[in-house]
């Protein structure tokens, strides 16, 4: 049904199948060696513009401590962010998982959260967006790592974000969380990590940064203090007068 729709002779809904699963369709010529002359459609213009706007270069894992006041963020959380070509980490873009129309209700929430009532979805967002909202408004410390993946693979999880838009999955606080989900698109910029079969029953983040530790795609470690712990070293700083 996928080469049907990537063949069909209609070239607009063949523009239209490609675009919606462009890592698909990039994925499949690699390994069949399409004859490009009898594909009516090669590429995705709006997935193109897209890259060329984000102009990807590598990826960090961007790790924010715990945050007590939200129980879905008290072990911590985890993000990656796709840095450009650009010297500033402030400029990259950020790839979120979270949940969406959490409940103010305490009951509500910690209840969906566990047995996985929400919808949890993808986002893409400025950086700097993230470190302002949890380094200056939830004063929480962030540990930006750098990831071993070329270039080529950072394209390849980003065509495979693509055709995630719009798509949820259920999120639960224990195991189809923020992190565990995360590992789904790093298996997709690299399938011989399998990062997702090590966990079964629940996932926390420190975990999953152990297990890319452990696969070898970790490398230099960022520390980012935030607002408090900076204005904490500076009054540590003062003499007691």
């Amino acid at each position: 049904a996928t080469l049907r729709g990537f063949f069909q002779p209609d070239r607009e809904e063949a523009g239209k199948c490609v675009c919606r699963f462009i890592a698909r369709f990039t994925w499949l010529q690699e390994q069949l060696g399409f004859d490009m002359s009898k594909v009516p459609v090669s590429e995705c213009p709006q997935f193109n513009e897209i890259i060329e706007k984000i102009n990807p270069a590598s990826a960090t894992l961007i790790f924010p401590t715990s945050y007590v006041n939200s129980p879905a963020s008290m072990f911590g959380h985890t993000l990656i962010s796709i840095e450009t070509s650009t010297k500033s980490k402030l400029m990259a873009h950020a790839i979120n998982y979270s949940a969406t129309g959490v409940d103010q209700n305490g009951f509500l929430f910690a209840f969906k959260g566990i047995f996985g009532f929400y919808e949890g979805y993808f986002s893409i967002l400025p950086y700097y967006q993230k470190v302002a909202e949890y380094s200056d408004i939830d004063n929480r410390d962030i540990w930006e790592y750098s990831l071993h993946l070329t270039e080529e693979e950072v394209l390849r999880m980003l065509r495979h974000l693509w055709e995630l838009q719009e798509i949820y999955s259920r999120y639960s606080f224990f195991d189809e969380n923020c992190s565990y989900t995360l590992l789904f698109l790093l298996d997709a910029a690299r399938p011989s990590l399998h990062l997702t079969d090590a966990y079964r029953l629940w996932v926390m983040p420190v975990d999953t940064i152990r297990a890319q530790e452990k696969k070898g795609i970790i490398g230099q470690a960022f520390y980012r203090p935030s607002k408090a712990t900076r204005m904490e070293h500076i009054v540590s700083l003062l003499d007691p007068d």
